[in-house]
């Protein structure tokens, strides 16, 4: 039997949904996910609930009223069926109504979203899911969540004090909302149920969200960056769709070199043909390859800092924009998504032999170093942060740290930029590693740091050129093969 609440239900149908007729009455719907989808002949009466649908929508009782009588049961038949198929295509949205005005509209954001039965148990409690988060879209309010296939419109004070009223375990019968009815928030508890934004509680008052270590092992945040910079949960565009391709230029492949009076300082540049000849074998480097946390007495030599830089991330190729790439690109050692090289590469010295200590910028394309910044107090809370997330009480030689300028991917690619980012800083990671290791050096990855405390050293934009990765480097302790 309907629970009493899906009977309340408004039908209409999902934002992008479609639907026109020729001249002898054949309907066809149309929508962003699928091919066109034919309806057939239909009725004058079908035509109309069709029509209601794609507008303001109606309830179901509503839709079906009046059809019997003047089309037959089949008609009715019919309906449900179209109805049932766009259901199950996750074409429809769901509208809750207090009297007059739409309080809320659920909208199906993948094909996989089914809605659920949404029984209510009397004599349980409800709590809002800890994954589910409001945000402004436009100028209205949306409920999303990571864990759901569909986002709730909030389209009245009513239902955000609803779910205000769920941040904490609540009978569906306790529930009040000033100026709201008792149906209409039942619904709009039904619907939330559901679709999954609310959730009963277990034992001890936990949810299957604390309780379950599936769910439990997964932070709000790691979940939410999961779902949206991947198809599949959401609606939104992801991918490469160039969003800023007619708003702003692109930025270019190398960052313009800043106003400095401090000289370049070129750094040694080694013969790729000979290392090709008396390197160590591929194997031999990826076997060896481990974390090396223990710094040697003697410090790694600028000579050895040119060389690591130029073999992991010098530029070997400037290749220019077409219309169809549309921006410049450099080839470099280490893989970038869409050869975008958003890295920029900083070096935070202590101790390098022929290198004052301070903060350095690497041009890949020059192949030198510019001097940023001297050792200044923000310099050292880098090191010091470095050592503290590596366990060590003394500072590495060298920190490298890893700074997109997020803008250069952000402008061709859309909802997946960050996660593009961060796989550009995985293998930057792997190259430093590979090439740290067939020079013998000691390197480490650094798993946090502060990207704000970064910003300040460096005198960057938080929002224009971040950190999103550091590394410890520094000269191999003697004898030490751990």
């Amino acid at each position: 039997m309907m629970e009493t609440w899906r009977r309340r239900l408004g039908l209409r149908f999902r934002e992008g949904v479609t639907w026109t007729r020729d001249e002898v009455g054949a309907a066809r719907l149309t929508s962003p996910s699928f091919p066109p989808i034919p309806l057939g002949a239909l009725s004058q009466a079908l035509l109309a609930a069709f029509e209601r649908l794609g507008a303001e929508g109606s309830t179901l009782e509503a839709l079906t009223e009046g059809i019997a009588e003047k089309d037959g049961p089949l008609a009715v038949a019919t309906l449900l069926h179209h109805l049932r198929r766009l259901e199950q295509l996750a074409l429809l949205a769901y509208a809750v109504r207090d009297g007059d005005t739409t309080i809320a509209v659920l909208q199906p954001t993948s094909p996989s979203f089914s809605l659920g039965g949404g029984g209510i148990d009397p004599e349980r409690h409800y709590v809002l899911s800890r994954f589910a988060y409001q945000r402004r879209i436009g100028e209205g309010l949306v409920l999303e969540s990571p864990r759901c296939h569909a986002l709730l419109r909030i389209e009245d004070a009513r239902t955000a004090a609803l779910c205000f009223a769920l941040a904490r375990p609540t009978a569906p019968a306790a529930l009040a909302v000033p100026g709201a009815s008792s149906e209409a928030m039942a619904t709009l508890v039904g619907l939330l149920v559901a679709a999954g934004f609310v959730i009963p509680v277990e034992h001890a008052g936990e949810t299957e969200e604390e309780q379950v270590f599936q769910l439990a092992s997964w932070s709000f945040h790691d979940l939410l960056f999961h779902a949206r910079s991947r198809p599949g949960r959401h609606s939104w565009p992801c991918g490469k769709t160039y969003p800023f391709r007619d708003r702003v230029p692109p930025p270019p492949a190398l960052r313009p070199r800043r106003d400095s009076a401090e000289p370049l300082l070129s750094l040694y540049r080694p013969d790729l043909d000979a290392l090709r000849a008396s390197d160590r074998p591929f194997t031999a480097v990826l076997e060896g390859r481990r974390s090396v946390y223990a710094q040697g007495r003697e410090p790694i030599s600028v000579e050895q800092l040119g060389e690591l830089l130029y073999r992991s991330a010098g530029v070997r190729a400037h290749i220019p924009a077409t219309p169809e790439s549309g921006y410049d690109i450099t080839m470099r050692p280490s893989p970038s998504g869409g050869a975008c090289h958003d890295l920029e590469i900083y070096l935070a010295v202590d101790r390098c032999r022929g290198l004052e200590s301070g903060l350095y910028h690497y041009d890949p394309a020059g192949h030198t170093l510019a001097r940023v910044r001297g050792r200044t107090p923000e310099v050292t809370a880098l090191l010091t942060g470095a050592a503290f997330s590596t366990r060590h009480t003394t500072l590495p030689q060298v920190l490298i740290c890893l700074a997109s300028r997020f803008q250069r991917v952000s402008w061709s690619y859309e909802g997946i930029s960050y996660s593009v980012t961060l796989k550009n800083a995985g293998v930057l990671y792997q190259t430093f590693y590979l090439v740290a290791t067939a020079m013998g050096l000691a390197c480490s990855g650094v798993g946090r740091g502060d990207s704000d405390l970064f910003c300040k050293a460096a005198g960057t934009d938080y929002y224009a050129e971040t950190t999103v990765g550091e590394l410890v480097l520094g000269s191999r302790r003697e004898g030490d093969e751990s």
